[in-house]
């Protein structure tokens, strides 16, 4: 008789994966999220969101943190990497949040060279990486050349004004909160994409100061 209190659920496997143990940094995190869903499938662990997020986390803490907080798992970066860009937008993928996902015929082919990049097999170089797409850089340029940005980037946080946050943004003081919000994810899908960190930690910033009692309205 199989004594249900000793079996090892996909929780306690999960908690006892280890930082991948060859060089990850170079490969692009769409790449990664697809080794990762192959990892769980192979343990026969399903690969819901959350035990993908989990799972990115523990095998590739460097590539899938938190900013400023390396000790946690940055989901949303998950949540793009596996949903917006290996499923709705590459075809690698298929599934949702709530079915969990699977690898395509397609996803397959990326999975195996992913493999082979991992390995060291195949030599890792830009072409490998997530190609940013000129609508992504051109917006992210603008939104370097605004006020906001460049005190940011001067470390001149204080002297950020509200007016200055919805400018980067691309809105204005008579916009609703729900422009508001939909040009900021719409900006973050793109820093995202292009995979810039410190755009993103200003993106992060933006967030904050919306969110933390200003009014986006005034």
């Amino acid at each position: 008789m199989v004594n249900i209190h000793k079996m090892k659920t996909d929780e306690d496997k999960i908690r006892e994966i280890v930082e991948f143990d060859k060089d990850y940094l170079s490969i692009g995190k769409d790449r990664l999220s697809l080794f990762v869903v192959d990892f769980l499938q192979l343990r026969g662990i399903e690969p819901t969101f959350d035990k993908i997020a989990a799972t990115s986390f523990k095998l590739f803490p460097k590539k899938f943190s938190l900013l400023g907080f390396p000790e946690y798992p940055d989901a949303l970066t998950v949540h793009y990497c596996v949903y917006m860009h290996n499923t709705k937008i590459k075809g690698w993928l298929s599934g949702n949040v709530q079915t969990g996902f699977n690898l395509t015929e397609k996803g397959k082919y990326f999975l195996e060279e992913t493999k082979k990049m991992l390995e060291g097999l195949i030599k890792t170089t830009k072409k490998y990486g997530i190609a940013p797409r000129r609508k992504e850089v051109t917006f992210i340029n603008i939104l370097k050349k605004t006020n906001a940005y460049k005190k940011y980037s001067q470390n001149k946080k204080e002297e950020i004004t509200n007016s200055e946050i919805l400018d980067a943004l691309k809105v204005t003081s008579l916009s609703s909160k729900e422009m508001v919000e939909k040009h900021f994810k719409r900006y973050l899908e793109y820093v995202v994409r292009i995979n810039d960190s410190f755009v993103l930690e200003f993106m992060k910033f933006i967030r904050k100061e919306l969110g933390g009692g200003k009014n986006v309205n005034a």
